[in-house]
């Protein structure tokens, strides 16, 4: 049994962990606030404008994708500045987001009504010169993006899946199909939300309500982190290290999603574990 240490135990909601410069970046997005955890403790910066996903381009600055203000931000010594407008594609709000070694970014288009499960997602592709267009489409909520190589791996939550595309050289998917089928392997309550790529071409996923983070390659579950009554967000890994964010109502008597966080009566976490 893999024992967690608590980094942070008061977020609302924290989302698209990643590590960078020795400190743990977290958009704790519900409460709208960018956080970072180190050695120092943890620092929280107010945000106007909430941020959803987070990627570091390959020159160290941040990229933060501003959840209904339809855009790319970067961040740097504490100001922000456009990378990219998405005002022209974004139906509704910007997601999770992820980037390759060359600087394209990819972000989810979560498109208009998400929660339907209705298969109105898309992912979007922004080159390193700003410009962005539609990359897939026909997505049900497209959540956690990955990128293993020249393969793109996306989790649609509504469909408690990890769905592939291959890498263009341009950008462009191609080529979808399912890569990890997580109703079949675990249950419908594993419905995925953040994932991460490992070095051996797996993906650690946060199964939301499946209550566990798993470590998934196609068929086949490698690992299991469980966290018995909370909602598995996000994570990420940095070497041994597994980062993880989840979140549970403080009133166990509302439902999370439709009840608890209207209200904000969440209290989130932010741990580590060595895997």
């Amino acid at each position: 049994m893999q024992t967690l240490s608590t980094l942070c135990d008061d977020t609302v909601w924290g989302e698209a962990p990643r590590r960078y410069g020795g400190a743990l970046w977290i958009s704790d997005t519900q409460a709208g606030q960018l956080l970072t955890v180190s050695d120092e403790g943890v620092q929280r910066r107010p945000l106007d404008e909430p941020t959803n996903g987070l990627w570091f381009l390959p020159d160290g600055r941040l990229a933060a994708a501003r959840w209904h203000a339809k855009r790319i931000d970067v961040v740097t010594d504490g100001s922000s500045a456009p990378y990219a407008d998405l005002g022209h594609l974004v139906r509704d709000a910007v997601g999770d987001m992820a980037g390759t070694p060359d600087g394209r970014l990819y972000v989810d288009d979560m498109g208009p009504n998400p929660h339907s499960g209705d298969p109105v997602g898309r992912l979007l592709v922004v080159d390193p010169d700003g410009s962005a267009r539609v990359a897939a489409e026909g997505l049900r909520f497209p959540n956690g993006i990955a990128v293993l190589g020249d393969t793109l791996v996306v989790a649609e939550t509504h469909a408690t899946r990890l769905t592939a595309f291959d890498i263009e050289p341009d950008g462009r998917l191609t080529h979808p199909r399912t890569w990890a089928d997580l109703g079949r392997l675990l249950s419908e309550r594993h419905r995925p939300d953040g994932i991460w790529a490992a070095p051996d071409g797996s993906v650690w996923v946060a199964t939301t309500t499946g209550e566990e983070f798993v470590r998934v390659d196609g068929s086949r579950v490698l690992d299991r982190v469980p966290v018995p009554g909370e909602f598995a967000v996000a994570c990420c890994l940095d070497g041994s290290s597994l980062y993880l964010s989840a979140s549970r109502s403080t009133d166990p008597a509302m439902d999370l999603l439709t009840e608890a966080l209207p209200q904000k009566k969440v209290r989130g976490r932010i741990a580590r574990v060595s895997v």
